[in-house]
């Protein structure tokens, strides 16, 4: 169950705890010597005739806006003026838990991992292409045919269909052999380019899309 005390506004709580626990048994000499520290402050030696304690002083002090919820200093102040450090640290705590109220800390998010692969770490455009390969393979399904006729390079429909018939049905195994065979018969071209150019061809954005994914995550730095 909740205490009235615990949803009363947090200053009111403060003022209690200070005054009425740390504050409130001031010898006179201490009361004189704090009341001498906020003169300036108070400006009225009318007024600070009125101050028998440390009650009438924190009434004087609120009415002047010396000391308020937003600013506690004065009560800091007056703990150390009377040596009284169980009272600083109560009020010392306050003014932290103030300050993550007004700027709470946010929680440190985790920068994105680079773009590029430090050089000595760096992915080769062989293994990478392996990659590109394996994860058509795994996709594609019935298209490999379309997908086949769509690369640029010589293959027979026979060649095709030998293919197939060598996965005896395993279609990313013979999506595998047609890749094989494409990169055997054109050495000399950029194959990621090739099969990204078919992919759109047979329209299978989708796996073009997974494909550029991998290539961002792998990039080689320049």
């Amino acid at each position: 169950m909740v205490s009235i005390r615990d949803i009363r506004n947090p200053y009111s709580v403060l003022i209690e705890d200070v005054v009425k626990l740390h504050l409130a048994a001031l010898t006179e000499k201490e009361l004189k010597d704090v009341v001498e520290h906020f003169r300036d402050q108070i400006q009225s030696n009318r007024v600070i005739s009125y101050i028998k304690d440390i009650y009438s002083l924190v009434t004087v002090l609120e009415a002047r806006n010396v000391l308020n919820s937003q600013n506690v200093d004065a009560l800091l102040d007056i703990s150390k003026i009377i040596n009284r450090p169980l009272a600083a640290q109560r009020i010392q705590d306050y003014k932290k838990q103030k300050e993550l109220v007004l700027h709470p800390t946010l929680p440190k998010i985790a920068p994105p991992p680079p773009l590029c692969i430090e050089s000595g770490q760096q992915i080769s455009r062989e293994k990478l292409i392996d990659k590109v390969f394996a994860e058509i393979a795994k996709l594609l399904g019935r298209d490999v045919s379309s997908f086949a006729r769509a690369l640029p390079f010589d293959l027979s429909e026979n060649e095709l269909q030998n293919l197939r018939g060598q996965s005896k049905g395993n279609l990313e195994e013979a999506t595998l052999k047609v890749l094989k065979l494409f990169r055997e018969r054109s050495p000399n071209i950029d194959h990621i380019q090739s099969v990204m150019q078919a992919l759109n061809i047979i329209k299978r954005g989708e796996i073009r899309r997974k494909i550029e994914s991998i290539l961002s995550a792998n990039a080689i730095c320049s």
